[in-house]
């Protein structure tokens, strides 16, 4: 939560998830407002990590200038120790989000450059799906 990120989160709860595949030249592209989930459900997914990626999160400044990479070495190696005395230690800035998409559209190219684009919408809280085809 003290990313940049999770400040723009914080005060904008929306975003978009882009997935791409060149091999088979299609994306998906989803877009909705994001809620963040339970604290057990970021305490379980911090734990789950491993004793490294944990160190490296206590310690992260994220965005922050790093004067040298010797201070982040420094800085995981001192949470590595502090997990070692504290193994339920767990990060209170932790948090797991999840989009919830209102805006789903997926696009297929062919040889020809040709793409096809379909958008499944929906607003509001309406569970109905439209469907509208989209220029390239």
């Amino acid at each position: 939560m003290r990313s940049p990120k999770g400040q723009q989160l914080d005060h904008h709860p929306y975003a978009a998830l882009t997935c791409y595949w060149p091999e088979l030249a299609q994306q998906i592209r989803l877009r909705g407002p994001v809620v963040p989930l339970s604290a057990e459900a970021s305490i379980a997914d911090f734990s789950r990590r491993p004793e490294r990626s944990r160190a490296a999160i206590l310690a992260a400044r994220q965005s922050e200038i790093l004067e040298s990479p010797r201070d982040l070495e420094t800085a995981i190696q001192g949470q590595l120790y502090r997990l070692s005395a504290e193994p339920g230690l767990i990060s209170p800035h932790w948090v797991l989000f999840a989009l919830a998409p209102r805006e789903v559209e997926f696009w297929q190219a062919d040889s020809n450059r040709h793409f096809t684009r379909l958008r499944y919408r929906r607003d509001g809280d309406d569970q109905r799906w439209e469907r509208n085809l989209l220029w390239p």
